[in-house]
């Protein structure tokens, strides 16, 4: 796609929306570019966020591309628009994520913690970088990452507007687990994925599946039980130890023993009987958690206009 435009700055939408960096190349000779390029989250431009939305690519990009248009007094001819409205142009890399909802934050962090020991893929084992977990961080054909989302909303960079706080978005996000799958040119090219059309027809939510069956995850976790994270931490051990079917008084000091005992009552645990056997397991395979249908977005995020048009209910 080729724009006449004067010059480069930012392109804002509504006053909540984040903005997408434009800048103006090439030259026709007498003064003007002749290519406008674009650097910025479709999402986030159009809904002020990205903790859900749509994955209809070509829809997004189309109205990205008509508010660039009108924002910067553009004259797109009517064989570009087409092309931009039917997703008749290239794709180099594309990032594509979903959500999952486990019982807690903590269970997220926990899982997080789990699958950079427990898990790996033919990149080998993943690399962590500020609490987010990397599968093939440095390839380039594909990766993937994931994290938790109620805590990159909290970061400088995945803030969220303060037009959008206290909507219920912090609400929904606490127990989310992030994973996002990113497909760069050599591995699209192998998939025969050449332009934005291609992505249609429900391709994104299969390729995301089938990639994410590339990590081996079939070993166990033990999820964090509420209790525990009400408990301080000096008792979780004696806690977990307990639940496990331990014999703490072999294992613990005596005055430990009672003073935990003790304490531990105050949560309706008492120590000196075993924990029930019939007590449903709190084990899983990791893989599990993933078998599960990805978070719906909720109804309301409709109703207060938070999720672009394309997205389905």
């Amino acid at each position: 796609m080729r724009l006449t435009v004067l010059d480069w700055s930012l392109v804002h939408f509504p006053i909540v929306h984040d903005p997408i960096a434009s800048e103006s190349i090439g030259g026709n000779g007498v003064g003007q570019a002749t290519e406008l390029w674009c650097n910025g989250n479709p999402s986030k431009f159009l809904q002020g966020h990205n903790v859900f939305g749509s994955d209809n690519v070509i829809s997004l990009l189309y109205d990205v591309f008509c508010i660039l248009v009108e924002q910067r007094n553009l004259q797109p001819t009517e064989e570009e628009i087409n092309r931009i409205k039917t997703g008749d142009y290239p794709i180099k890399m594309f990032d594509v994520n979903y959500s999952f909802s486990l019982p807690s934050r903590a269970d997220v962090l926990a899982f997080i913690r789990a699958l950079e020991f427990k898990a790996k893929t033919r990149h080998g084992r993943p690399s962590t970088r500020g609490g987010t977990l990397y599968f093939g961080k440095n390839s380039h054909r594909w990766a993937i990452k994931l994290y938790c989302k109620a805590e990159e909303i909290q970061t400088k960079r995945g803030k969220l507007p303060f037009e959008l706080l206290g909507q219920g978005i912090e609400t929904w996000v606490e127990d989310k687990l992030r994973i996002e799958l990113r497909l760069l040119r050599k591995e699209l090219e192998e998939l025969n994925i050449k332009k934005v059309k291609d992505l249609e027809n429900n391709v994104l939510s299969k390729l995301f599946n089938e990639y994410l069956r590339k990590i081996d995850m079939n070993e166990q976790i033990k999820l964090t039980e509420e209790v525990m994270m009400k408990m301080p931490n000096k008792l979780r051990s004696t806690y977990t130890l307990w639940s496990e079917g331990h014999d703490l008084r072999n294992m613990i000091s005596k005055s430990t023993y009672y003073l935990h005992r003790r304490d531990l009552k105050e949560y309706g645990i008492n120590i000196d009987l075993r924990p029930e056997t019939t007590k449903k397991s709190n084990v899983v395979p990791l893989v599990r958690i993933l078998e599960a249908v990805p978070a719906e977005i909720p109804h309301w995020a409709y109703e207060k206009g938070f999720v672009h048009h394309s997205a389905a209910m």
